[in-house]
């Protein structure tokens, strides 16, 4: 709200908001019921009156109610809709007594109007959203204005209360997969429309196997940390625990094993074979293959429809299992070489992990840092695919996994090296931890 409509009267008036979004021009005021809840925004191409603008913008949102503003003696003084009397003296003590009256008088006559008569407004509100539905936030904003309207105005009818329902569960099975989890969670938590839990769960989950259908393994991250809290046991046994029978879960649950399988292995078997990242450790990132691990931890984890997809990335961890051991298991070559005597050979090996060894001499301390660096998230890579493989392990933070063949206490050494960006300490953290 940046003013209000100056229509240039002698006494008092009780004026309209004039309203603007952010960074634009276009200039609106608020169609509101007649509790001053606003349900909707008129666009008005030319005003014809004076706006008397304020010192201080003022929000005004769909489904609130709208503030109200009255012009006297050319000052603007905005009440809230819900004051009584005693409450506008107090926030406002220069306002002339005839202006209370008046306002208290307006909103008495709005009150008045008989909740059958607000009820019908309601209903072709309803019916005019439906015949536009869109998936935008804007939607579900009139819609829950007009409920708030219904309830504020009397108990509903029954009649009513089914259309209102039902609209939601329209736009829900129209839009839920094809617009963001917080929209379809804004639509189910409208004040005043009940919703049970387990039909709550059984939206939110059609929604998921909706947009894991057309997305499947490349679902965004976003969407997977939300549903990993609304479903921490995993999809797959929540699906297990909605199904109306043990056929409709092996149906359910089967297409979505055949489609993570499918995906998976075109993920790692490209037609063209010149793509293949399958024994290419390094063409992985850490936040991709993280990405990949929650995915199988929000369907479910552990649950033996998702064994085959995790074992298709068995070779990429046995190649980076073997790279590890070999260039990261001899500590005598790790305290000699971040001591200043390193060998040609050493070097070669980090070579082939990462483009920032020198080739002609020995690494600086910077650049020791960097590979020190490159070694560590190696490691966590790995610890990430051991989840991945192991069904086991999945529901495990990776502190928790332990995998044979890596000489901790030395990478516990390196990890402190990099914090302390000392390559020196290698030899002394080592000998301290009894070596």
């Amino acid at each position: 709200m940046v003013g209000c409509i100056d229509f240039e009267t002698d006494s008092y008036a009780i004026s309209i908001p004039v309203l603007q979004k952010q960074r634009s021009n276009y200039v609106y005021i608020p169609k509101t019921d007649h509790h001053f809840i606003v349900t909707d925004f008129y666009e008005i191409e030319e005003l014809n009156y004076r706006v008397h603008y304020l010192d201080e913008q003022m929000p005004v949102t769909i489904s609130k109610k709208t503030p109200v503003p009255i012009l006297e003696a050319g000052r603007a003084y905005i009440i809230d809709a819900d004051w009584n009397d005693t409450e506008v003296y107090a926030n406002h003590p220069r306002l002339g007594k005839e202006a209370v009256k008046a306002f208290i008088s307006l909103r008495s006559r709005m009150g008045a109007k008989s909740a059958d008569v607000a009820h019908v407004e309601v209903e072709a509100g309803i019916q005019d959203l439906l015949g536009t539905p869109v998936r935008s936030k804007y939607w579900i904003s009139k819609f829950s204005a007009l409920v708030r309207s219904a309830f504020t105005s009397g108990q509903p009818s029954g009649e009513l209360l089914r259309t209102m329902e039902d609209a939601r569960l329209r736009w829900i099975e129209k839009y839920s997969t094809k617009t963001t989890l917080k929209l379809v969670l804004q639509l189910m938590q409208v004040q005043h429309l009940t919703l049970q839990a387990s039909q709550a769960r059984k939206i939110l989950l059609r929604r998921f196997e909706g947009i894991l259908a057309t997305k499947g393994i490349y679902i965004p991250k976003s969407e997977l940390i939300a549903y990993k809290e609304l479903f921490p046991e995993g999809i797959l046994p929540a699906i297990r625990a909605d199904a109306e029978d043990h056929f409709d879960y092996w149906a359910r649950g089967g297409q979505i094993g055949k489609l993570v399988n499918d995906q998976v292995y075109t993920l790692l078997n490209p037609v063209d074979q010149s793509q293949s990242r399958k024994h290419e450790p390094g063409k992985w990132s850490l936040p991709e293959l993280e990405r990949i691990l929650l995915f199988f931890t929000v369907l479910g984890g552990d649950d033996h429809l998702l064994e085959q997809a995790g074992g298709f990335f068995h070779p990429l961890y046995d190649v980076l299992l073997a790279d590890l051991e070999h260039y990261a298991s001899d500590r005598y070559e790790w305290t000699s070489a971040l001591s200043g005597r390193v060998r040609q050979g050493f070097l070669d090996d980090l070579s082939r992990i990462t483009d920032i060894v020198p080739t002609d001499r020995a690494p600086e301390d910077d650049e020791w840092m960097k590979i020190i660096g490159v070694v560590l998230n190696n490691l966590r890579k790995l610890e990430v695919l051991a989840r991945i493989v192991r069904l086991p392990l999945r529901s495990r933070d990776s502190q928790e996994v332990a995998i044979k063949g890596i000489d901790y206490r030395l990478f516990d050494a390196l990890k402190k090296v990099h914090l302390a960006r000392n390559v020196r300490q290698i030899d002394v953290l080592l000998k301290a931890d009894g070596n």
